[in-house]
């Protein structure tokens, strides 16, 4: 063989492509083969693309890499925070609007003391208009 074609098969390799054959059988176990077998088919086999569609490219910044990650992380952690915060706002809310319907809903009278001391009885309407108040926040704002 000439040196200047083995050099050329050796630096330019074809490509190879190989047939793959899918073989059902009468129990309905599917196989594949790389050689025909009688009741088998022909299928094409390429490797799936990713799931967003493209490759990605390689990137040559690891550095910049890094910093967009670490970023990302941090941007991440501090929602999580924020979102944290609000839920346990929301649970203090949700326990004082409770608290407050559970001390109106007594039988006792309720007595409210002004600025100047002075104390007057809470009537039922007033009672009443408070407690509905109360129960339409709770159904809105509170999880069950």
């Amino acid at each position: 063989m000439r040196p200047a074609l083995f050099l050329l098969l050796v630096l330019f390799p074809l490509p190879g492509f190989a047939q793959m054959y899918k073989c059902v059988d009468e129990r309905g176990v599917t196989q594949y083969s790389d050689k025909p077998r009688p009741g088998c088919k022909e299928v094409d086999i390429r490797s799936s693309p990713p799931l967003s569609g493209a490759a990605p490219r390689p990137t040559q910044d690891v550095n910049r890499d890094e910093a967009d990650f670490q970023r990302r992380r941090i941007e991440r952690e501090r929602a999580e925070q924020k979102a944290a915060s609000q839920r346990a706002a929301l649970e203090r809310r949700c326990a004082a609007l409770h608290t407050e319907l559970q001390r109106l809903a007594t039988t006792r009278r309720l007595v409210t003391v002004d600025a100047k001391g002075e104390r007057t009885e809470v009537d039922d309407a007033t009672r009443n208009a408070r407690m509905a108040t109360l129960k339409a926040e709770i159904a809105r704002q509170c999880p069950s």
